[in-house]
């Protein structure tokens, strides 16, 4: 397999993993603002305010990564 084809195929596992990642914290935002509103323990609402935190985290360096990427392969 030529050199190119093994740099398109990591390209869209970064994105895809970029999207997801994305999809999990606008899921996340969500539910914590109606736990918020719910006025639900604070247990709950901490948890779910570390979760958010860690996937902005993780979508950081996983962003970083996919642009190194796709800059390399340009």
């Amino acid at each position: 397999m030529p050199a190119g084809d093994d740099m398109g195929s990591a390209q869209p596992r970064g994105r895809e993993l970029v999207d997801r990642l994305l999809h999990e914290i606008r899921t996340l935002v969500l539910e914590l603002e109606r736990a918020r509103r719910a006025r639900v323990g604070r247990r709950d609402l901490r948890a779910k305010a570390q979760a958010l935190e860690r996937l902005r985290w993780r979508l950081a360096a996983v962003a970083r990564r996919a642009a190194s990427e796709e800059g390399a392969a340009a």
